[in-house]
């Protein structure tokens, strides 16, 4: 449409104007095309993804089967290979998984039966290349019933397995092999069966694996490597190799972290030389201006000075207060005695004049003539 409007309008287009119309037109598709390619990208293998099926991506088995109306993309090389339907659970690890009660003794024989049927497949695997992971279904569904994973750290391992297994025998059914979109089990196996609160038992659509113990596991996989020392060199190498990419992932982070602190300081300290210049700047200028008033430190310093004189006096106020007060209760005390010494030397005069009045009559004539 807009070809058209733009080609049946009737004024002149130029060169550039042509040009210019073209880069806006390829520019807005391809943000269109890179939209819908990242949303795309996003849902893809979610439930939100109406075209591709996520069970088939994330486990590797629907349970629809053929029937689904949606894809199962089949991958042409993986370095998971399945086989489904290969292990057949006795009766009792059927009931057990379930729900229902299974005596002790059933249950010991069912494990031995699964450990002597992983082993032996384990090995006859190994063969091939050296394996990262293997597990078997304990779901009781149709499309996860027996099902084997193999998961080879080589891709070229994974496919001379599955060419080699295809069209053989076991337990008298033929074997039928295919690569698994499956490479990362933590997403395809039913966490809530792990915890042990799984409601929806052996006919879950995630994955219950069946328990395999670690020494028994570590057993086996040093069996592969004491079989096959090719392997262990292989592992060595990959552990090297590892080594190699995490020194240089850290070597990488110190100089980044060296380089931005270097960086960082280099502008803190031109920040603190502009500010030290500006404020230089700001003194001098200020100096200039008010020469007779006294700088802030100045000023701070006499402040300072004054508060510890006012401590100082309250300080010595506060010390002094006590010996004060008893000072004036002795100068009080004093008093007091001698106004008692007084009083008491002027009643004994009194008392020896009385006597001797008593004694000389005659003596009172003479001091009232004397008066």
């Amino acid at each position: 449409y807009r070809i058209i409007f733009f080609f049946s309008s009737r004024r002149r287009h130029t060169r550039s104007s042509l040009v210019s119309w073209a880069r806006r037109c390829v520019q807005e598709t391809g943000e269109i095309l890179f939209t819908m390619a990242e949303r795309l990208a996003r849902i893809f293998g979610t439930e939100e993804d109406k075209v591709n099926c996520p069970f088939y991506f994330k486990i590797g088995a629907c349970r629809h089967g053929d029937r689904c109306t949606r894809l199962h993309n089949k991958p042409l090389l993986s370095q998971t290979v399945i086989i489904p339907h290969m292990y057949e659970n006795p009766p009792a690890a059927v009931a057990f998984s379930e729900g229902t009660k299974v005596p002790e003794e059933a249950l010991k024989e069912a494990v031995r039966h699964f450990e002597d049927f992983f082993e032996e497949v384990f090995i006859e695997m190994a063969k091939y290349g050296e394996l990262e992971e293997m597990s078997v279904c304990d779901n009781v569904g149709d499309h996860l019933m027996g099902n084997v994973y193999a998961k080879y750290y080589r891709e070229e391992d994974a496919k001379s397995a599955l060419t080699a297994l295809n069209g053989r025998y076991y337990a008298g059914r033929i074997i039928h092999c295919e690569y698994s979109p499956v490479t990362d089990f933590r997403e395809a196996r039913c966490r809530q069966y792990d915890e042990g609160t799984c409601t929806r038992g052996g006919y879950c659509n995630f994955i219950h694996m069946k328990h395999v113990s670690r020494t028994f596991k570590r057993s086996l996989f040093r069996q592969m490597y004491d079989d096959y020392p090719e392997y262990r060199r292989r592992r060595g190498e990959r552990m090297k190799d590892t080594k190699q990419r995490s020194r240089s992932r850290s070597r990488k982070k110190h100089r980044h972290s060296k380089h931005s602190k270097s960086r960082s300081h280099s502008r803190d300290h031109h920040r603190s030389r502009s500010h030290s210049k500006s404020h230089s700047r700001h003194r001098s200028r200020s100096h200039e201006r008010n020469l007779a008033k006294k700088t802030s430190e100045e000023r701070r310093a006499m402040i300072a000075m004054w508060s510890k004189e006012d401590e100082n006096k309250k300080d010595v106020e506060n010390n002094k207060g006590p010996q004060i007060l008893q000072d004036k209760t002795q100068d009080t005390s004093k008093g007091i005695q001698q106004e008692n010494q007084v009083y008491n030397s002027k009643d004994k005069a009194e008392e020896k004049t009385n006597e001797n009045t008593n004694h000389n009559p005659d003596s009172n004539l003479s001091l009232i003539h004397i008066s």
